[in-house]
């Protein structure tokens, strides 16, 4: 234990010969009005540790560098480092298919593995219940087995949240332990995180971020329906577990040796082994995401949130520069502020952000916003022609992601958010320009459309907030 706490020590200590640093990225933070928490550390050092805003308006309780916030889907990659614990400890290998652990699959679901659950190449849907719904875990995973597949198993990526549950339940069933308890026995605390979990750490509540939606107080999860030992199985194992920018610091240590993983379990987890989807510059790993930086070098990362909380944790490898943040505020883009203090600290020039609540510009008549404005009109057209011919006029086709299936995530899109309303620009770039959205069904949509030197329409992506 005694090692564990000396590279813990490494690795939150102060930095002082990046003090002007330091000043930059905090006083970019406070223009930009971001609620939540930063931990910045750069060659093992750390540049910035701070906490902004309130963890609880009502009470007066400041959000501080120590608060403990949910990382939501960050929770994936340990779940994925559970396995491969397993797999360490010869209980299970990751090219096992399903049935070798969980009783009763169905025939159309035996050819399934724990690397295709690992990588969202499984072919299941996402979610069979809503995140605080009383379901047990054989309940939930009798629900996924008896599921109609969308795909077939292999065939290509979909973000699955199911695939992670069934991971968390054939990581109690082969190791014999509950899984927070595996995963703080085997995981957390010989990495020296004693503050991450969903129970175990018995955290006093005021410690924990209370979660505000659209200026309201959403409340903490932990506060939410929740069984005895943890979240309900919709949640568990996929999402919802809580931790500190201390531990995930740690964390990212335990993962740069041998602390908990083996140099050829750690390769499994951060290789790149399939596309996130068409036009998708990123890939997917074990519970990661794998791409480049702004600037090419290699960057591992992976963020979690519900629409309320956001977590945001960036490995810039190449660099030696990591990147940790939370927020409790639905209005915060954290994605964005987490990306831009990675580039800061690169030593890349950035312009402040448009803080929650500022005026949006509105759409001129130039090329690039004429495109907005017909991919707007194309999206709210009854049927798939309008975008269908948008495509071939407008965008680049990229490969990765059929036709089929580009249009059952536009009609899942249409079904959540219903018609759109362009409300203006959020900011403009040479290559990109981010507008808002209003949709009729209640969700607010973020959109940030790429354009190639030619005027075409490279990529777009979608941020949904309720």
């Amino acid at each position: 234990m005694l090692a564990s706490l000396v590279l813990v020590a490494v690795a939150v200590s102060a930095a002082p010969g990046n003090a002007a640093l330091t000043d930059k990225l905090d006083k970019w933070l406070v223009a930009a009005d971001f609620h939540g928490n930063v931990l910045v550390t750069k060659g093992g050092a750390v540049v910035l540790r701070k906490g902004y805003g309130m963890a609880d308006r009502e009470n007066g309780v400041s959000y501080d560098a120590d608060t403990v916030f949910s990382v939501g889907s960050i929770t994936k990659q340990f779940t994925a480092a559970a396995i491969l614990k397993l797999e360490m400890q010869g209980k299970l290998h990751v090219e096992d298919a399903i049935g070798k652990y969980l009783p009763g699959v169905p025939e159309d679901k035996r050819a399934i593995t724990l690397h295709q659950l690992l990588t969202h190449t499984s072919g299941l849907e996402s979610d069979f219940a809503k995140d605080y719904d009383p379901v047990s875990r054989d309940e939930y995973v009798k629900r996924i087995l008896a599921s109609k597949l969308r795909t077939k198993p292999g065939a290509s990526f979909y973000y699955a949240n199911s695939g992670y549950s069934l991971l968390g339940a054939i990581v109690e069933l082969a190791s014999g332990a509950p899984y927070e308890t595996y995963l703080r026995d085997n995981l957390f605390l010989p990495a020296g995180m004693r503050e991450t979990g969903y129970k175990l750490p018995h955290w006093p509540p005021a410690k924990i971020a209370v979660g505000y939606h659209d200026g309201k107080r959403w409340g903490r999860i932990t506060e939410k329906p929740w069984a005895a030992d943890g979240p309900y199985w919709a949640l568990r194992a996929n999402g919802a577990i809580h931790s500190t920018l201390d531990d995930l610091v740690r964390w990212n240590t335990a993962l740069s040796n041998d602390t908990v993983l083996s140099a050829v379990e750690r390769a499994k987890m951060f290789q790149a082994y399939i596309s996130e989807g068409a036009g998708a510059e990123t890939s997917y790993g074990y519970g990661w995401t794998i791409g480049k930086s702004a600037w090419g070098g290699r960057l591992i990362e992976h963020n979690g949130g519900n629409g309320t909380f956001f977590a945001d944790f960036l490995r810039y490898v190449d660099d030696d520069i990591v990147v940790i943040l939370s927020t409790n505020d639905s209005e915060v883009r954290g994605g964005r502020i987490s990306h831009a203090v990675g580039r800061m600290t690169h030593g890349d020039d950035v312009p402040l952000p448009k803080p929650p609540g500022a005026a949006l510009q509105p759409l001129s008549k130039s090329d690039r916003d004429s495109l907005i404005r017909a991919w707007i009109d194309a999206y709210n057209a009854k049927g798939m022609e309008a975008m269908r011919a948008f495509r071939t006029a407008h965008q680049v086709q990229r490969p990765g992601m059929s036709d089929a299936e580009r249009e059952q995530r536009l009609a899942a899109m249409r079904e959540d958010v219903g018609h759109l309303e362009l409300l203006g620009i959020v900011e403009a770039a040479a290559d990109q320009v981010t507008v808002r959205a209003k949709g009729s069904n209640g969700p607010t949509a973020t959109l940030k459309f790429t354009f190639t030197a030619n005027g075409k329409v490279d990529a777009i992506g979608v941020e949904l907030a309720n």
